[in-house]
């Protein structure tokens, strides 16, 4: 086995680790009502908004310029247009939250759980404090939370869009960010990973990637904690 392919199956084991996590589960168990969908709505579209911070500051740090536009077009999606869907890859949130009942100002306003702001920080500091191409595994180790073949019994967008047709009643057109992340995030994670394989040179690179891949999920696993516990609170 190739060093590629241990570190690569190293990450897919932590990524179906992540979601035996008791606050990962406690995510996905809780049942949907439409307040709790609104927060789902205006904490996620908090989080596609402010993640783009640490790949700002990745951008910013990466030596290589080949990479840095790499991952410009990465982000253009994010920010500016995906063909997958004719716009940005947050105005998503914004369909979500009017799918049940929310302004696309109430979407835009949110507050952030402590939580949410923990998690968020988080990611900003993995992406300034280690170095290059660590940071740049550890931010990017969260696509593959998206992807089914990864995770058995479905990654995040499958199980979630479940839960907001099941428990809600809405049908996949209404939702589509779930559709469109699980179709980007299997591009995104080639794109990244094709990177990290040319440029990693070492056992101990790849060992610091693992390192903040875990640091990662660590954040993964407070914010979607804070927003289960968030949804507990309202019926």
């Amino acid at each position: 086995m190739s060093s590629w392919d241990k570190y690569e199956e190293a990450l897919n084991q932590l990524t179906r680790e992540t979601f035996e996590v008791p606050d990962v589960k406690r995510f996905y168990a809780t049942q949907l009502t439409t307040k709790r969908a609104q927060i789902i709505a205006q904490q996620f579209g908090l989080f596609v908004r402010h993640r783009r911070t640490a790949w700002a500051y990745l951008i910013a740090r990466c030596p290589y310029l080949e990479v840095r536009r790499e991952l410009l077009r990465h982000e253009s999606e994010e920010l500016l247009y995906d063909p997958r869907c004719g716009s940005d890859h947050y105005t998503l949130w914004v369909i979500h939250g009017k799918a049940v009942g929310l302004t696309e100002e109430q979407v835009n306003n949110a507050i952030q759980l402590p939580s949410t702001r923990a998690a968020l920080c988080g990611w900003i500091c993995l992406a300034i404090q280690r170095p290059w191409l660590e940071a740049l595994g550890g931010v990017a180790v969260l696509e593959r939370v998206n992807i089914d073949s990864i995770v058995p019994g479905g990654a995040h967008q499958t199980r979630a869009q479940k839960r907001w047709m099941e428990d809600l009643g809405l049908k996949e057109e209404q939702i589509p960010n779930f559709r469109i992340h699980r179709e980007a995030d299997t591009d995104h994670k080639g794109q990244t990973t094709a990177i990290i394989e040319k440029y990693v040179t070492s056992d101990s690179e790849w060992e610091g990637i693992v390192d903040a891949s875990k640091e990662s999920y660590d954040f993964w696993q407070v914010f979607l904690g804070g927003v289960a516990r968030a949804m507990e609170e309202v019926n």
